[in-house]
């Protein structure tokens, strides 16, 4: 009797340990935007990433991802005076000059999306804290 309670126990056991490392192999996916910029005034440029959300299937971030684009280049959100393109999972904005007819476009800039697991940090890795 003993003995199988003890491997009821272990089984039991046994099947908590491997559901917990199903769910911590499962990966979460974070979309990010890779925003660079182009003044050709100053001809500065720019880059940053920003996390823009999180889900828990890589298929999710990528419906997130169409989300995105629609909601950017939307006619009610889109700035006045520039054009917008889409090209794949980047919206391209091009701005103009009002000011400067001379000078037509002002500035570009690129917004590129993309689904990566929440392991992967595209800013690239952290220093070491404060000391």
């Amino acid at each position: 009797m003993i003995r199988g309670t003890r491997s009821a126990s272990l089984l039991a056991v046994f099947c908590v340990l491997t559901s917990a490392a199903t769910v911590s192999a499962e990966c979460a996916w974070v979309l990010w935007n890779d925003e660079a910029r182009l003044d050709y005034a100053t001809q500065a440029e720019s880059r940053a990433w920003h996390p823009i959300a999180g889900t828990v299937r890589k298929t999710e971030c990528e419906a997130r991802l169409r989300q995105e684009i629609e909601r950017v280049t939307h006619p009610d959100n889109r700035p006045k005076g520039a054009l917008l393109k889409v090209l794949g999972d980047a919206v391209q904005v091009v701005l103009f000059r009002a000011d400067k007819p001379s000078e037509k476009v002002a500035g570009v800039q690129t917004f590129r999306y993309v689904c990566l697991p929440d392991s992967l940090d595209p800013r690239g890795p952290k220093g070491p804290g404060p000391r």
